[in-house]
């Protein structure tokens, strides 16, 4: 009895001593860390966008003699897109004929983020919002439809 008595105390000093360790605890950012006990705020998010256009959009700027596109994400400058060269299949992140890029943040599982397309005159042919979530290669397909609506709503 003695002995159970002695070893009581020595168990409750021993687990009163466990520090817990802080990180990422959420499995899709970047930075998780299976080891950490609570969320410390520290969570890293990364996505890949691919950037093209469809046909009917290729034509329109065809006609238009517009010759690249200017894609800007938050108002940064991303990439330069041949404005008449239409895809007729949804690329990979991977795709040499559009433009691919990548998105980070922050502490929130998913995002938001603006883009604007401006051809070599600066005249902005479209401009949205999209919502992006981790791991993803998101497709962002500007299309005569989306230009035209746009055009419509901004007259």
């Amino acid at each position: 009895m003695k002995k159970i008595l002695l070893l009581l105390p020595l168990t409750l000093l021993l687990n009163s001593c466990v520090v817990e360790t802080g990180g990422c605890i959420e499995p899709a950012a970047i930075n998780y860390e299976s080891f950490a006990d609570y969320d410390d705020g520290s969570c890293y998010y990364s996505s890949d966008v691919v950037f093209y256009e469809d046909v009917a959009a290729a034509v329109y700027f065809d006609l238009l003699d517009v010759d690249w596109l200017d894609l800007t994400v938050d108002g940064e400058y991303i990439g330069t897109l041949d404005a008449t060269l239409g895809l007729t299949y949804i690329p990979n992140c991977n795709e040499i004929d559009a433009v691919v890029f990548s998105l980070e943040w922050d502490n929130a599982s998913h995002s938001s983020f603006s883009w604007t397309i401006r051809d070599e005159t600066g005249f902005k042919h479209y401009e949205g919002v999209e919502t992006i979530y981790p791991n993803e290669c998101l497709p962002m397909e500007l299309t005569f439809k989306k230009i035209q609506e746009y055009k419509e709503a901004t007259k």
